[in-house]
């Protein structure tokens, strides 16, 4: 019996196949962690996500409703709140990278609409 060839790049795939999956940092959402933070960074938010956005009602809820479950945001006008997701200084005061989770509100205060921005300088 022929023992199978060695095949480099069939190993190297795998390899990469793999560590692509392991590095996979999805959680599901939970409150407490979402407002989790060392120093200024956020630890778990953008891991929840897709999760958050995803899996729970956020269209129609209430202002208070939404404040609950996520908690104080860290932007707010009138009609919009935002809640960083990352925000990246880099070796600078200054930011590099921003992602927030930002909300439109009525007037009745009801969210109407939610979108993931990214900025990068």
């Amino acid at each position: 019996m022929q023992k199978p060839k060695f095949n480099l790049l069939q190993l190297m795939c795998s390899i990469f196949i793999l560590l692509l999956f392991s590095c996979n940092n999805k959680m599901k959402f939970d409150n407490n962690k979402w407002s989790e933070k060392d120093d200024m960074v956020y630890n778990y938010r953008n891991s929840m996500l897709t999760d958050l956005t995803s899996n729970h009602k956020l269209i129609g809820l209430k202002y208070n409703q939404l404040i609950n479950l996520l908690g104080r945001p860290n932007f707010k006008d009138d009609t919009s709140l935002a809640y960083i997701i990352i925000e990246d200084y880099g070796s600078d005061i200054d930011p590099v990278y921003t992602k927030t989770l930002d909300f439109s509100f009525t007037k009745d205060s009801v969210i109407i609409s939610f979108k993931i921005n990214e900025w990068k300088k």
